[in-house]
Order: structure tokens, then sequence, then C-alpha cells
């Protein structure tokens, strides 16, 4: 017998749910916190006091409510309202320093894979971060990991870059991963280290461990103290001796693989033999001057840290051992946004004054709209298209309705059809004839 009762957005809970608790405290915030205005919304304050161990509960009961939201958005008028609600909660949720477990770790990355189109997927990995400060990996939570990584999307938001490059590190540190020299030259890193035993691997561990895939161009010194003390943990001698063996084939003359973790290891590398203030050590990094990279893409962080050694960008560059870094693009969803602001900037949007029909010029395909039925057609097959409504991001469905019944919905369809070749997912072909 089935005694779930629904909450306010649907959602059944069942008494015996183990997060039962925590899903009475999310009815409670969808009904007693209204958000007059969704996108200036903010949860009461009060939410970062909540017991650590129930705010892991919240966020497992969360992640699981927002999942099932979107497997039943089609039947529920208001899913996002409920949806953009629980999101903010959850990032003031992942503000806070928990205890997390690795169990909760796994959870938290597992849970998240469903929802990586939909909401920003740092928080686990920062929960990792935090983790590996006084625990290791485990083979379960880098198969975690690699799911979760094996599921994102190509982005450029600045933030999900910085989350990627953390990724790529964290698995690097994966002992239980095939070596493959092919992948890049810090296989034979990884190699030795395995082939290491007791104290000894275990003070490398720590060491390696330390190097982030998000640090800043330049060494922080709040990273050079802990360095400082992992490398007297290694011992200075048994550094230089393995840096020498390392980073012996830059003398080659052969083009050697670069990974992105890879980079980011020789970056930290790099930064510890400045650490080291051992002249054996900086004689073996710069022979990082005559190194040839097959992957040109991935050198330049790795690269510039020998700015350490008063190596100037201007000598890399000369060398051909960087690339000069351009600006990104602006994102074309920002742009999006603006014109969705400014009606009157859309320049591929011809109307007749006192007609029916709009023209819009996309991309990929001319379309025509008619403001008296806000049909859609594509003009190379005269296809009748609609809202694929479960494909559009719940801050949009703050404007866009699934009927197009104004003006202003109509001239939210023409915007996104502007830019076609990134937003024809959101159109589908009707089945009006």
């Amino acid at each position: 017998m089935n005694n779930s009762v629904p909450g306010p957005d649907g959602f059944p809970i069942l008494p015996s749910d183990r997060l039962f608790d925590a899903h009475l405290l999310l009815n409670a915030y969808l009904t007693a916190e209204v958000m007059h205005d969704p996108e200036r919304f903010a949860p009461d304050p009060s939410w970062k006091k909540t017991p650590k161990r129930q705010a892991i509960d919240l966020i497992e009961a969360l992640l699981r409510r927002l999942i099932w939201l979107h497997e039943h958005d089609l039947e529920l008028p208001d899913a996002h309202l409920a949806r953009l609600k629980f999101v903010k909660l959850l990032r003031v949720l992942y503000t806070r320093k928990l205890p997390c477990t690795e169990t909760d770790l796994r959870m938290m990355l597992d849970l998240t894979v469903p929802l990586l189109d939909s909401i920003a997927p740092d928080g686990p990995v920062d929960y990792v971060m935090e983790y590996l400060k006084e625990s290791d990996v485990t083979p379960e939570l880098c198969l975690s990991l690699r799911e979760f990584q094996k599921n994102l999307r190509p982005g450029s938001v600045a933030s999900t870059q910085s989350m990627r490059q953390r990724l790529h590190t964290l698995l690097w540190l994966d002992e239980w991963e095939d070596l493959d020299p092919a992948r890049c030259w810090s296989e034979c890193i990884r190699r030795d280290f395995r082939a290491m035993t007791g104290e000894r691997r275990n003070h490398w561990r720590q060491l390696l461990k330390l190097i982030r895939g998000n640090a800043p161009q330049n060494m922080p010194a709040s990273w050079a103290r802990e360095a400082e003390e992992r490398l007297a943990a290694v011992g200075v001698e048994d550094f230089v001796e393995q840096l020498s063996l390392w980073f012996a084939p830059f003398k080659s003359g052969q083009p050697l693989p670069l990974s992105v973790a890879g980079s980011h290891i020789l970056k930290g590398l790099i930064w510890y033999t400045a650490v080291s203030r051992d002249d054996r050590a900086r004689q073996s990094a710069l022979w990082l001057l005559d190194v040839k990279w097959k992957q040109k893409a991935n050198m330049t962080k790795s690269m510039i840290a020998l700015g350490v050694f008063g190596i100037s960008k201007d000598e890399l560059l000369s060398r051909n051992l960087i690339k000069e870094v351009t600006n990104p693009p602006p994102r074309i969803l920002e742009r999006v946004m603006e014109i969705f602001n400014q009606p009157n900037a859309r320049t591929h949007i011809v109307a007749e004054s006192e007609g029916d029909l709009i023209v819009v010029q996309g991309q990929m395909h001319f379309y025509r709209l008619f403001r008296s039925t806000g049909k859609i057609e594509r003009v190379s097959d005269n296809a009748v298209l609609e809202l694929n409504w479960p494909a559009i991001p719940d801050e949009f469905r703050l404007r866009l309705r699934r009927e197009c019944d104004s003006d202003e919905q109509l001239g939210l369809r023409a915007t996104l059809l502007m830019y076609d070749s990134l937003y024809g997912k959101y159109f589908t072909v009707s089945n009006e004839k």
C-alpha cells in the first residue's frame, strides 16, 4: 500500500523514507518562503545554521527531488519554480563546510550526474577536494568521479573550466587506472609512485596530492608553506633524484605527449623545485626550455610556471613554448538574455508593421512566425515547430510559457530562433499540419 503524501511540488513523501524529515523541511521551505521575484530570491540565512549532518541529508533530499521534478516535468506546470527555489537552497548548503564521508561524496557525485545540464555541478567536487586534505581517493570514489567527468558537457563558464581541471588532476591520483605512456609524459611519475612502498610512498602521495588543477598562475605563499612541509617529509635528496629521472625526457628532442592533468602536475613540480631551493632541481626544471610537446594546447599553464626562475613570458613566446592567450568570445546564452531584455535590438527579425507575418533569419534557417496564431514555420521544409518544453532551461521558463499567446512570447521564440545553431534543440517538429 502506497501511503505517500505529496509535497507542495507534487513530490511523493513516504514516512518510511530515511530522508522523511529532510523532505518535510523542504516542504516548509517551498511554502514558507514566497518567491515574489525568482531572479532575486534568496533563501533565509538561517539555512546556513542547519546542523551539519542534517545539511548533508538535505543535500541528498534536494538532489533526489530535483531529479524527480525533471522526470515529471511535463505533468507539473510549475515544476521549474520549485526547481529554481531548490537550486538556490542547494547553493547555500554547498557553501557549508560539512564532514562528508566517502559515501556522502559518492552520493553527491552520482545524484548530480542526471542533473548536470540543469544545476551548477561544482559543489560535490569542492567537497572531494576538502575531503582529500585528510583522506585519500579509493577505487570506488574514483569510479564516481569518472562517471561524473564522463557526463560533463563542454562549456566555457570559468567555474566549470576550473572544476574540469580539478577533476583531471584528481583522477590522475587514481592508483588503480591502467597506465598508458602514450597518454602523457607524466605516466612515468604514476608508474614510479606505484612502485614505491611504505612511508616513502605515503610521503610522495601527500606531496602529489597538494598539486591542484585550479591553482592560480603565480604560486601562493600559503601553498609554498604547505609544500615546504611535504617536501621535507619526502626529503630533498629523493625529490632531486626523482625529478632528474622524470624530467630527463625533456632533453631527448622527441615530441612528448602532455595531457591536461600532466600539465598541472608539471606546474606543481616546478613550484616544488622553487620551494626546494636546490640548484640541482632547478637545473632539471630548466631542461623544459628544450622540450617539444605534441599537445601544444595544454602546455602554457605549466611553462608559465618557469617564471619562478625568472623565465619571462616573452622568452617562452620566442622559444615557441607557449601560445598567446586570447579572451574567449562572449557566450551566446548571455547575448540571448541581453536581447530578451532589449527587444528593439533584434536586427534579424523583420515584422510587417500592420500584418500578421514575422520573418526571422536564423544562423541555419529562415522562419515564418504568425502573430494571430503563434504558429512557427521553418521555410526550408515548411515544417511547423513548437517549443521542446522539456529542453527549456528553468531560467528561460521565467519568461517563456508553453503557450505562444502574446507578442512577447512570439518575440522570445523569435530571439531563440536567431541562434538556431545552438538553440534549435529548444524546438521540435509539431504534429500540427
